[in-house]
């Protein structure tokens, strides 16, 4: 049985990025776990000694804001397609890596800085684009119950723990990108 990690790479062989259509944008569409507000979010991962990921900039600057230096951040500086200041995302990570990842993308670039850098501490992924897809192949690839959290705009935050299941939910959905 292939790994998550070898079913996405093999998606990567004869192409630079997978994108999606209107069947995994319903799929991906609504929540995946619980809507936390920021204060909820902020006592969950408080209590928590997991893997941390966060995938988005106000998620991002939520947790730095608390003390709580997430082990991952990927981030593009801009929240619902207006730029912010990230000069305390920038503070908090001594490594950034910049990426290129175009809207309703998830190229093979962000696919790889993300294998590359999980399971390391206090990493920054700038992506030039947008990241919003990155939370799938973060789940995916995750070890079980590394917390990874996104936002959703107008909402909260959805934050879910991984375990088997939403490996293979998450793969599921990838596999299904054009």
């Amino acid at each position: 049985m292939k790994t998550s990690k070898e079913e996405i790479k093999k998606l990567f062989e004869e192409r630079n990025f997978i994108e999606l259509n209107e069947k995994t944008r319903k799929l991906l569409s609504g929540s995946h776990g619980k809507i936390l507000s920021g204060k909820q979010f902020v006592e969950l991962i408080s209590k928590q000694k997991n893997y941390i990921i966060t995938v988005g900039d106000m998620v991002t600057l939520t947790a730095i804001s608390a003390g709580i230096i997430p082990n991952m951040a990927i981030f593009d500086f801009k929240t619902e397609r207006r730029k912010i200041d990230g000069t305390d995302i920038i503070k908090a990570y001594k490594k950034i890596e910049k990426v290129k990842n175009p809207p309703g993308k998830i190229t093979k670039e962000l696919f790889s800085v993300i294998i590359k850098n999980l399971g390391k501490k206090r990493i920054g992924i700038k992506v030039n684009g947008e990241e919003d897809l990155a939370a799938s192949i973060c789940i995916a690839l995750s070890d079980y119950n590394t917390i990874i959290a996104w936002g959703i705009p107008g909402k909260g935050i959805n934050a879910v723990k991984i375990n088997k299941k939403r490996i293979m939910h998450a793969l599921s959905i990838i596999k299904k990108m054009n």
